[in-house]
């Protein structure tokens, strides 16, 4: 599915710079302008001389190949038995009169071939079949790609304006205007990432020029849906096709984005199978399949998310301290501004690392056929407030929720009460059950299982759904 996003784009860097490439991007616009319209020009000048000469000439072909077939008719009817006198009178006056306006026909065609100028191939060889060159030596472009960019969109637009009755007469030659968006590749030149201190996105584009994207108020639902889609951008999930730049009234930049999106495809799930997904403390996620428990995986690393958790709150803890020493002026501005992109590196790690986390459960449970995924409904009585403060549980079920849906796979939520002391093989409960962190040992049947390993097999047999 082919789709464009609009995105507002600001030049980084210093006035002189930033004038400088908005220069570059306006100069780049009017030789677009320039060479387009000379592209089309060239093209309607090849149309016209080649109706004139080589048209007329398939015209009068055209008319003496029909007369050829009706001769050729007459004469096997004449083969034919038990013809009447009048009859075969007729078929031959009509012959004669065929002949005679083949002859005629004949005789146009060899006089026009003789005072034939020819200026319609002469025309193709110079310019059409070389229409790159020829741009090339009339309009000054930086990037020499935008040749070709030129020229396919004119040969493009010719051919649709011919399809659509420019021969007829029913509508005009194509005509650019000077603010026309300049056009530019997709992948090639634009290059996403995210910034390494906060979640602003910035675009690499041709001549050093970086843009960072305007998305405006970070709660606002418009933003918040075009954030989802430039992280699917960066994450490779969708394609960048050929795009295109413009000014609007207010002389902001704009970006119109082409994207390929992939349509969502049935998922072809297996009846009944469900991925229990047992948020933990070792393991950010553990998930198990419920008619398969031998399939199963751990995702993440909880020790080193907390580490850079805790170093980025051991930071703010001295920035705070010194703040409180500073009673006022621009150097507590300054410490300030150090505090929020601190803060803004923390959300954006951990909001990296839950796309990560909920990306690689919705592809297991994709790759395996899973009809719906079993997530246990986290309250602050779940699990204690130590944990649920580093970790963004409720963040990463929604992610989980968001992409499996979009798979075809639907989400559900289970009661998490006794998930972690409930034996797996024999149903027994009992808190003495869970021995360790990673130990699970069942008092009453003895057995044995790693203890994230089973609850994700208790979740993902669990028919105990809560809203």
């Amino acid at each position: 599915m082919i789709t464009v996003r609009k995105l507002k784009l600001t030049i980084v860097g210093d006035e002189e710079t930033r004038n400088q490439q908005y220069k570059l991007i306006r100069d780049e616009q009017y030789q677009q302008y320039r060479a387009l319209n000379l592209c089309m020009s060239l093209l309607s000048t090849y149309n016209i001389l080649n109706n004139w000469n080589s048209g007329a000439e398939n015209k009068l072909n055209s008319q003496i190949e029909k007369l050829n077939k009706k001769v050729e008719k007459n004469k096997n009817d004449l083969k034919k038995d038990n013809l009447k006198e009048n009859r075969i009178k007729k078929i031959n006056e009509s012959i004669q009169t065929l002949t005679k306006e083949k002859e005629k026909l004949q005789q146009e065609y060899l006089s026009s071939s003789e005072y034939r100028s020819d200026i319609d191939k002469k025309v193709k060889e110079m310019y059409i079949d070389d229409l790159y060159t020829v741009v090339q030596s009339q309009v000054n472009f930086k990037s020499k790609d935008m040749m070709s960019l030129v020229t396919q969109r004119a040969k493009k637009d010719f051919t649709t304006a011919l399809k659509n009755g420019m021969a007829k007469g029913e509508r005009s030659l194509t005509n650019y205007k000077r603010d026309f968006p300049l056009m530019t590749r997709g992948e090639r030149w634009l290059k996403f990432e995210y910034d390494e201190d906060s979640d602003d996105i910035y675009i690499n584009w041709l001549h050093g020029i970086r843009f960072k994207v305007v998305l405006g108020y970070k709660k606002n639902e418009n933003s918040i849906e075009l954030r989802h889609t430039l992280h699917k951008v960066i994450n490779k999930e969708y394609k960048i096709c050929d795009s295109s730049m413009q000014f609007d009234r207010n002389n902001n930049l704009i970006l119109n984005l082409t994207l390929d999106i992939p349509l969502n495809i049935k998922n072809e799930h297996i009846e009944g199978r469900t991925l229990g997904v047992d948020l933990g403390i070792k393991y950010p996620a553990y998930v198990c399949l419920s008619d398969d428990t031998y399939k199963r995986k751990s995702i993440g690393c909880a020790e080193d998310f907390i580490k850079f958790r805790e170093q980025i709150r051991a930071r703010r803890y001295r920035l705070q301290k010194q703040l409180s020493m500073v009673k006022g002026g621009k150097g507590r501005n300054k410490k300030l501004q150090a505090l929020d992109r601190i803060k803004d590196k923390e959300r954006n790690f951990v909001k990296t690392y839950n796309h990560m986390i909920s990306k690689n459960v919705v592809e297991f449970a994709k790759n395996h056929k899973c009809e719906s995924i079993n997530l246990e409904k986290l309250t602050k009585y779940g699990f204690p407030n130590m944990i649920l403060s580093k970790w963004s549980y409720y963040e990463l079920q929604n992610m989980i929720e968001y992409k499996a849906e979009r798979e075809g796979i639907s989400v559900k939520y289970v009661d998490p009460a006794y998930t972690s002391q409930t034996c797996s093989k024999c149903g027994h409960v009992d808190k003495e059950n869970r021995t360790s962190q990673e130990k699970f040992k069942c008092i009453e049947c003895g057995f044995e299982l790693n203890a994230d390993h089973n609850a994700a097999i208790n979740i993902a047999r669990s028919n105990n759904y809560v809203k």
